[in-house]
């Protein structure tokens, strides 16, 4: 029998979930029950704002409004907020909340001020940013004034920022929920902010305290300058101290019963506006408090409101600071997890720029990667035991990030296996080789694909959650193990590229000739990609409202409402199948991270650009940037200037390895094409399963199990199912599989953004050399190294020159999918690395330089048919330039000069 909801939960309960009460009333609660000093209350769960929406019918006439709601207009997001906002206004709590609401209200003492402040279940996520968006109310008098900000703090779920950003961050309306908290209101004499590490510079040696006199929400809301004091963290001793204006402050208002947000703004007395709010005594006493919330919050940096009511701290708010500098994370080493290993940042670790997710390493890089490679071995048909060589696992993380472990067991054993080895090559090579093509046609995307499709074909809400979790693990494997395939083909090309570079390493040659001349306008994906946004583009242009409607809509909108919209039917199916197509590439290959198809805003960034250009240009080839066959011209004049500048014997050479180089540079980039193609898949699986265990309260929201291992999964399965069979979880202590999964995915979520602003380097060591004996191998592999190393004191850089032409401009700096609406046209795209995914960029990009990358990289091809200069695997350019600085990119040099 399903227990009756409890709609109103005393403050110090513990174990309670996000989805139960909202993140702030879940916070309170935690400090409550460890004995902290906060404000008497209670909460208000989310069952009471699920109870009165579903018995006054509102769902269905939200619904309605929001199907009508033109998101590309701010008068009709205010619209929609102000007519759903009065559906709450119109109703009358259901007399068994009320009645709850009253009976603990009471029990306060019914007399006296009361807080009264929205706690929504979406708060207080890493990934999300709700502040400002939802009300509470301060000074709140009498019973009906405490049941009317009820309604309002509910009401303010649908505010027309929160609304908005809703619809932009694509979170689904039906699953969110209100909590309230209602609380005594202290009576604050003094109120701040405390930071348990340096919010400015992310040092966590430092906390930082904000503090003014009366209520703390004239400092959260910026009415007056406060005090800032900065104190150490060893012995919480004042390091500096700014004595703020405090001109101002806000107090309990004078007025009677049933009023709400009864407050109002006083003068601060003269004299007290220049001495410092709070005592030496009362800082450390602060702060001492704030240490232990932090080490209750298992040392995740928080953000405190305090206040100070007749000489007694207590605290208002606890939550995670979010964003912080990478000098929050203490003590950061790059240094390899077992010692003695060699750790380089290339092969597939290239398409993973950010820190992993915890389900992405266990199942993709731990698991996935090591299954590819025994497939590998098998397909070559080796007569030799890898593992003799090799140390596994073969990929391994620092600080959250994937690297490549170069741990060659170079034994007097293992090198006497190298001339059979050698022997082995000369003989079976080239029968290979010709064989790569083939093979990847007929046995790895055919397979790749298959077990996409098995999983793609089932109906998820309807599969238990034990096959959920076998569908993300399958297809997490067959990715890991079609990378492969990848090397596969990626490795023919980058030897005849190598080789081909050879022939031009003469001084007359090298100054005028970089293999990027000669690899590109083939057929591709990347071109096919081009001209199918070019033809939405030109058909916008031709329709004069369609025109104003893409060009006047911010672009984070537009991606919302381009397939709904009315106005952009003309091209609704046209984008549609352009996502259907092009939808599964990945911006970075761990499936943490959304797909172009869940995220096309680079692609309507792309095609607002056309859509521009085309209003310009006559000419929609001119808009579009080089065609496939003007590149072709351009790579056939260099052929034939390159011959005529070399002698028979040096022409031979390059006549051979310029048509193996023509021959897998194409398929390179076609097999690349299908990197992550399982990800739409395994995501949509993943988010049901999410979706269900947060349901059951095991998981603070969906995407949450991007943060557990699959064995962890598993066991939240098992929790889920006692839940589904019981009608409650299992208490802490019962059994360690069931709880503990939702703080614990929180933290590796907090950390994995923090990590963020990490900038791993090329090798782990730093000063990594691979050495045997007298021998010093560590020049060979440096050919294979796709990042260069530059002297962080001179204003020229040295990268890979990929794509010729030099070009002076300001720069677009984007780190991340999150930055994308940060560039601008007629820029140059600077960035970590690309993937498939980032191609819509290039269309406004008039050049290109990355951290990472080389000649046969994703971006140097992509550079190369967009017609545009590129230096690529520059190192550290991320970190050395902001965007709106200009510099000067020679793709012919390999040089970017600083000029600002």
């Amino acid at each position: 029998m399903t227990p009756r909801p409890a709609f109103v939960i005393p403050l110090a309960t513990k174990g309670l979930s996000l989805s139960q009460v909202g993140g702030k009333s879940r916070s309170l609660s935690v400090l409550a029950c460890a004995g902290l000093p906060v404000p008497s209350g209670f909460l208000i769960s989310t069952d009471a704002y699920r109870l009165f929406v579903a018995h006054n019918d509102l769902g269905t006439r939200i619904r309605t409004l929001l199907a009508e709601l033109d998101s590309g207009s701010i008068a009709s997001l205010e619209s929609t907020s102000d007519r759903i906002r009065g559906l709450f206004e119109a109703h009358e709590l259901p007399a068994e909340v009320e009645s709850a609401v009253i009976e603990s209200w009471r029990a306060l003492g019914e007399r006296g001020f009361y807080a009264v402040r929205s706690s929504a279940t979406a708060e207080d996520l890493p990934d999300f940013s709700f502040a400002g968006q939802h009300d509470s109310f301060l000074g709140v008098q009498g019973r009906d004034a405490v049941l009317h900000a009820i309604r309002l703090c509910w009401a303010s779920l649908w505010s027309a920022r929160a609304i908005g950003y809703r619809q932009r961050m694509a979170i689904d309306a039906d699953r969110v929920a209100m909590g309230v908290i209602v609380q005594e209101m202290a009576d604050a004499q003094v109120s701040g902010i405390l930071f348990t590490a340096n919010p400015a510079t992310g040092d966590p040696s430092e906390l930082v305290i904000n503090a003014g006199f009366g209520l703390g929400e004239a400092i959260v809301g910026g009415l007056v300058t406060p005090d800032t004091f900065l104190l150490s963290r060893d012995d919480l001793r004042v390091r500096r101290t700014v004595i703020g204006a405090k001109a101002q402050m806000i107090v309990p208002g004078e007025g009677s019963d049933s009023q709400i947000a009864n407050t109002r703004v006083v003068d601060v007395p003269p004299a007290d506006r220049l001495r410092a709010a709070l005592s030496t005594e009362t800082l450390g006493e602060i702060a001492s408090l704030g240490l232990k919330i932090e080490a209750l919050c298992d040392g995740q940096p928080q953000d405190i409101e305090w206040a100070i009511a007749d000489g007694r701290l207590l605290l208002l708010q606890s939550r995670p600071i979010t964003n912080l500098p990478a000098g929050s994370l203490p003590d950061i080493r790059w240094e390899p997890p077992r010692p003695g290993s060699r750790l380089v940042r290339r092969q597939v670790v290239e398409n993973m720029p950010q820190p992993l997710s915890t389900l992405f390493e266990d199942l993709y890089l731990n698991e996935g990667l090591d299954r590819g490679l025994d497939n590998f071995t098998s397909v070559m048909k080796l007569p030799f035991d890898l593992d003799a060589f090799i140390t596994r696992p073969m990929f391994v993380t620092v600080n959250g990030f994937g690297y490549c472990r170069y741990d060659l067991h170079l034994s007097w054993r293992v090198l006497s296996i190298i001339p059979r080895m050698i022997y082995w090559y000369i003989r079976h090579l080239p029968r290979f080789i010709r064989q790569l093509i083939p093979l990847w046609e007929s046995s790895g995307l055919p397979e790749y694909q298959a077990t996409i499709e098995r999983w793609r074909s089932l109906d998820c809400s309807l599969e238990s959650d034990a096959q959920l979790l076998s569908g993300i693990r399958a297809l997490a494997l067959a990715d890991a193990v079609y990378w492969f395939y990848i090397t596969l083909m990626v490795g023919a090309a980058k030897i005849t590229e190598e080789m081909l570079s050879r022939t031009l390493r003469s001084k007359s040659l090298q100054s005028r000739f970089t293999t990027g001349m000669f690899l590109s306008g083939f057929p591709s994906k990347t071109d096919e990609a081009k001209n199918a946004l070019a033809a939405i583009a030109s058909s916008i242009t031709r329709d004069s409202t369609l025109r104003h409607f893409v060009l006047s809509t911010p672009a984070e909108i537009l991606v919302s409402t381009l397939l709904d919209d009315p106005r952009a039917a003309a091209i609704r199916d046209p984008f549609a199948e352009y996502l259907y197509e092009y939808g599964h590439q990945v911006y970075d290959l761990d499936f943490v991270e959304p797909t172009q198809g869940e995220d096309p805003l680079p692609v309507v960034l792309s095609l607002q650009a056309l859509v521009r250009k085309l209003q310009i240009h006559d000419n929609p080839a001119d808009a579009q940037g080089e065609s496939s066959s003007v590149a072709q011209e351009r790579r056939d004049t260099s052929i034939t200037a390159a011959r005529a500048a070399m002698g028979p014997i040096r022409k031979r050479f390059f006549n051979a390895f310029l048509r193996w180089a023509l021959k897998f540079g194409p398929y390179r980039e076609q097999a690349l094409f299908h990197m992550g193609a399982a990800w739409p898949t395994l995501r949509k699986l993943a988010f049901e399963l999410g979706g269900r265990l947060t349901d059951a309260g095991i998981l603070h929201s969906a995407g949450a199990v991007f943060f557990l291992t699959s064995e962890e999964l598993r066991q939240a399965c098992d929790a889920r199912t006692e839940f589904s069979e019981n009608g409650r979880l299992r208490k802490p202590g019962e059994s360690s599989e069931a709880g503990g999964f939702s703080e614990l995915a929180e933290q590796r979520q907090a950390l994995r953004e923090a990590r963020k602003r990490l900038h791993p380097p090329p090798r782990v060591p730093q000063d990594l050399r691979f050495k045997f004996g007298p021998f010093d191998f560590t020049r060979y592999f440096e050919v294979w190294e796709t990042q260069m190393h530059n002297d962080p004191a001179s204003s020229t850089l040295h990268g890979f020159p990929v794509s010729p032409g030099t070009v002076t401009g300001t720069v677009s700096l984007i780190l991340s999918p999150a930055d994308f609406a940060q560039m601008k046209p007629d820029t140059i795209l600077v960035c970590p690395t690309t993937t498939p995914a980032w191609t819509p960029l290039f269309s406004q990009a008039i050049g290109l330089i990355t951290d990472i990358g080389g000649v046969l990289a994703h971006g140097s091809i992509v550079a190369r048919e967009y017609g545009i200069p590129a230096v690529l695997g520059t190192g550290d350019i991320t970190r050395r330039i902001t965007s709106g600085q200009r510099v000067t990119l020679n793709g012919v040099t390999g040089t970017v000069t600083l000029i600002d």
